[in-house]
Order: structure tokens, then sequence, then C-alpha cells
């Protein structure tokens, strides 16, 4: 099993179930912020630098903001079908539009663009305060039992080694749009979903659309600052991202 592989069917799936940890004691709206910072494309990041070198791995951070944009379709594509829909409809319905955007994104040569990266930070919180719908009641209090913690995590790590699988073929540019794959944003949605409701599962995604801008400013810093500042880049790069999610969500929550 390669290093790559190793690191996402281990590091990532635990990060999600941190996530969700953290949305029993603060709320889906917080495991949706966390969810949405790159706790998946990060460490794939890291691994592809050190087994592909520096400049590949820039390439994958200039594409994966980009990449972004099919998550504000799998956002929005989630929360409206999952006014008609149970949980297994919506996420399938969610998948579908975030294919289709990532692949026009991809087709249309715009992957390493940096305006379309820069402006999905915009379109980001256009979706989490105005296009997304808003909860009609406060969800009840979230519950998380240890079997089901379990499920979220060996789910994610299915998921990881699913997309895994077809990254050989894909490229730097493609790797880069695929970086951002809604795998937390399948898992914690599903499951809060199916337990607590449409309420707190649009809790969920507005949180994670606000924590995705932290993902875009994560890779847009990432790959300006990795030439001239090397390893230094990431922690450069964590905390710009980290901050803009954070209070991206605080924001998002108080204009709500």
């Amino acid at each position: 099993m390669s290093v790559l592989l190793l690191t996402k069917l281990t590091l990532s799936p635990l990060l999600i179930g941190l996530a969700s940890l953290a949305g029993r004691r603060w709320g889906p709206n917080v495991a949706g912020m966390l969810g949405g910072l790159p706790i998946v494309a990060g460490p794939l990041v890291v691994v592809l630098w050190l087994t592909q070198g520096e400049h590949y791995a820039a390439q994958v951070a200039l594409s994966s903001p980009a990449g972004v944009w099919g998550n504000v379709a799998y956002m929005l594509g989630v929360g409206y079908a999952s006014a008609y829909l149970r949980w297994p409809g919506a996420i399938l319905a969610g998948w579908g539009a975030y294919l289709l955007m990532a692949f026009g994104v991809y087709g249309l040569g715009l992957a390493e663009s940096r305006w379309v990266a820069v402006l999905v930070v915009a379109g980001l919180w256009l979706a989490a305060t105005r296009l997304l719908p808003k909860p009609r009641a406060a969800p009840p209090a979230a519950t998380l039992p240890r079997s089901e913690l379990l499920v979220r995590i060996l789910a994610a790590a299915c998921l990881v080694f699913g997309l895994s699988t077809a990254s050989p073929l894909l490229g730097p540019a493609l790797t880069g749009v695929f970086a951002g794959a809604p795998v937390a944003a399948t898992v914690i949605p599903a499951f809060t979903y199916a337990n607590a409701g449409r309420d707190a599962l649009l809790l969920a995604l507005r949180g994670f659309l606000t924590g995705l801008m932290g993902f875009a400013v994560f890779f847009l810093v990432l790959a300006e600052t990795i030439a001239p500042l090397g390893w230094w880049a990431l922690l450069v790069s964590a905390l710009a991202g980290g901050a803009v999610g954070w209070l991206a969500t605080l924001w998002a929550r108080r204009s709500a």
C-alpha cells in the first residue's frame, strides 16, 4: 500500500471523526465548518509534495480552489434536494451536481485560473448567506453514539479509498480539482440528516460552505508561497485558511 493511500485512509477519516465529535459538543454548524477545512486535501498535498516533488504539489494547490466550485454545487444540490428526498437521494443529487461542475471547470480549461479560484471565495459566501435554504427551527441537541462514530469513520475510509483508486488516472490538474471532493460533506451531512432532520442538515451545510472559504484561502496562499517559503508555506497557509474559515462561520451565523 502506498504512503499516500495509507495516509489518506487513516488521517482523513480520523479528522472527520474529530469533526463529528465537535458537532456533538458545539452543533452541526461547527461540525460542517471543520469538515469544510482541508482535512482531507491538506494531508493529500503534503504526501504529494513528499512523493512527487514541490512543483507537482504547487500545481495541485493551484487547481484545488477552482475545484471548490463543485462543492458549492454539491451543498446547494443537497440542500434543495433534501426538501423532497431522504438522505440517500439528497446525497446522490449533490454528487451529481458536484461532478457536473467539477468536470465543467476542468473541461473549460479553468482548473488553474487564479481568477476562478479567487472568485470561489465570494461564491461560497453568497451560497452560505443567500442561496442555501434556511432552517425553519433550531434542531434538537446532537447525539453521537460510539457505534455511529465508528460507522462514520469507516464510511469515510471507504469513500477515500474509492476516490484514491481513480486518482492515478487524473494528473495534477484534475487531482487538484478533485482534492476537495466532498468526502466529509458526504459522511457528516448524511448522518446528520438521517438522525437529526433537515434543519440540522442545513446548518451543517452552511458550516461546510464557510469552512470551504478557509479551504480555498489555504490553497490560494499555498500555491503562491510554496516556492519562496518551502515547508513554512504550510504553516502560513494553515493559519490564513483557519482564520478565514472560522471568521466566515461566525459572520454567517450572525447574518442568518
